[in-house]
């Protein structure tokens, strides 16, 4: 083959692959970028690094973050080199995407927040659609749905005034998902009219991107936005209309072979029947997709399922099946967050090395030998004494034994806390916790073992509660957590939540023989009230828990 066939042959992959990504068929979008990569030579760089980004697009959108990260940061690379800027907006979008994907949230932001100046520095409304989109998912992630409805807002927005259909319809269903996310906010809030006027703006966003997708022929899409649909309607309690909506996705689904979106419709299914209450019925459902989401290799999909089976047993008192499928969904998120966690580290140092290699690069062209060893030196230098800092301040602020936060931090931080739940008319409520029987675990297991009690307490803390809200160790054993923005039903389900891991957990891994439990005192913000009194009332329904057995929550 020749050279002009080899490179016509590469144009018309990397084509199949954009019109893959348009109709949503990512596996074979992510074969035919990976077969353009197989064929290509290490000078062609432009073919390459749009090989790279298409790869890396399909590859986050099925959910592989770190292959995803890995790509992107290869074409950005070489974007970089060639002086493309459009080409790095895009990949930094990408780099967004698989980012959020790893639970790297603020960093994602930071791609998104750096594509969409590059897009404007451009004049490129298509790219600086797409990195409006990108930020408003990521602030979603953070937990700020109200900084993400307002980027998805302005993304649409942009979007219309390009009358490009595929930036309208990724408009429209990104700003419908973050006015869910801000529905169920304010309901979690008690703002219920507040909550029904977002589910009534996600509807209509989701029923014109429905008309959207269907005058496009895109089934893809209309599968998409259906399910978005048919959770507006739930949230919105019309159950009879989102089930027949559920039906239709479900339906165009099984037609065209979208297995993920098949599943997801019956999961669906099943959560409507959780709605009403028919938690009988929805047992039958979920068991059945629970065995073919197992088949498929989803587990994020039976990650979910798990802890439905797992509420509605517990809903039909069958209290011995509740707690093997709680065991279940516990197991699975330590595994989701330990993968997490490993992904997380490969690609920053991947990233890391990237960025070292490029600024070794960078050197090499502008100094002499002498003079970049010397800057090297001062960049040791600097890091050490950053990193020296940055000890000196968390030996300041956290408990070396748990990794949690320190009393200095809860005496800093609560009143602020406070001051914004009392300013933004949002819910909070303290929690104190405190480990049941500890100093007899000192004396009967010792000391080394009550240490690595209370390590593993922090994890299981860490585990069971938000990323929003504080934790720290306030004492020996005790425990504090302020959950922010947390009406008193949420915050007991967190609280019991973590009370039952706690019980539940592996403790004779640690010392035969050993059991752990933990009470708990929780009370929610009152007014103008002082920390100390919130402190106080805590402790009191701590001590009341502690009167009553033990192991167990008390709300005062």
């Amino acid at each position: 083959m020749s050279a002009a066939t080899g490179a016509d042959h590469v144009d018309e992959l990397l084509q199949r692959t954009q019109a893959a990504v348009l109709r949503g068929d990512h596996r074979e979008g992510a074969r035919l970028a990976e077969s353009a990569l197989a064929e290509l030579g290490a000078s062609d760089t432009l073919r390459r690094a749009l090989a790279l980004r298409l790869a890396a697009l399909n590859h986050a959108r099925l959910g592989d973050g770190k292959v995803s990260a890995t790509l992107a940061m290869q074409a950005l690379q070489l974007y970089r080199v060639l002086a493309e800027p459009a080409g790095e907006a895009e990949t930094l979008n990408t780099l967004c995407m698989a980012y959020n994907r790893l639970g790297l949230y603020r960093e994602a932001l930071e791609f998104a927040i750096r594509a969409l100046a590059i897009a404007r520095e451009l004049g490129d409304r298509r790219i600086e659609c797409w990195a409006l989109n990108r930020i408003g998912l990521s602030y979603e992630w953070l937990d700020d749905p109200e900084l993400s409805l307002r980027h998805t807002r302005n993304a649409l927005e942009l979007a219309r005034t390009i009358e490009s259909d595929e930036e309208i319809f990724a408009g429209l269903n990104n700003l419908a998902s973050s006015e869910l996310a801000v529905a169920e906010w304010h309901t979690r809030g008690g703002n219920s009219n507040a909550a029904k006027e977002a589910i009534a703006s996600a509807r209509a966003h989701s029923e014109e991107a429905v008309a959207l997708a269907r005058r496009s022929g895109n089934t893809h899409r209309e599968a998409v936005a259906l399910g978005n649909l048919a959770e507006a309607m739930t949230q919105g309690a019309d159950t009879d209309m989102a089930a027949a909506v559920i039906a239709q996705y479900q339906s165009l689904a099984q037609l065209h072979g979208y297995r993920q979106l098949e599943l997801s419709a019956d999961f669906d299914l099943a959560c409507l029947l959780r709605h009403k209450g028919r938690h009988a019925l929805a047992v039958q459902r979920l068991e059945k997709v629970l065995s073919q989401a197992i088949v498929s290799g989803d587990a994020e999909l039976r990650h979910s399922i798990e802890y439905a089976l797992y509420d509605s047993y517990k809903a039909l008192e069958r209290y011995d099946r509740a707690l093997e499928h709680h065991e279940t969904y516990t197991r699975m998120e330590r595994e989701r967050l330990l993968q997490q966690g490993t992904a997380q580290a490969a690609v920053l140092l991947a990233r890391l090395e990237i960025d070292e290699a490029r600024q070794e690069a960078t050197r090499a062209r502008d100094d002499a030998q002498a003079q970049r060893v010397r800057a090297t030196q001062l960049e040791a230098e600097q890091l050490m004494l950053r990193t020296q800092a940055e000890k000196l301040e968390r030996v300041a602020r956290e408990d070396p034994l748990t990794g949690l936060h320190n009393r200095r931090v809860v005496d800093e931080s609560l009143p602020d806390l406070m001051a914004a739940a009392r300013m933004a008319k949002t819910p909070m409520a303290l929690a104190m916790v405190d480990v049941d029987h500890f100093k007899e675990i000192n004396d009967s297991f010792g000391h080394s073992v009550g240490d690595q009690v209370l390590a593993t307490l922090g994890r299981l803390l860490r585990a069971n509660t938000r990323t929003s809200d504080l934790l720290a160790r306030v004492g020996g054993e005790e425990f504090m957590i302020v959950l922010t923005r947390a009406s008193m039903e949420l915050a007991r389900e967190i609280c019991e939540r973590l009370r039952m891991s706690v019980a539940q957990h592996g403790w004779q891994y640690i010392a035969p023989g050993l059991n752990v439990t933990v009470s708990l005192g929780l009370v929610q913000g009152l007014g103008d009230e002082h920390q100390q009194q919130l402190i106080d009332r805590a402790d009191v329904a701590l001590y009341e828990a502690k009167r009553l057995g033990r192991n167990r929550v008390i709300q005062r």
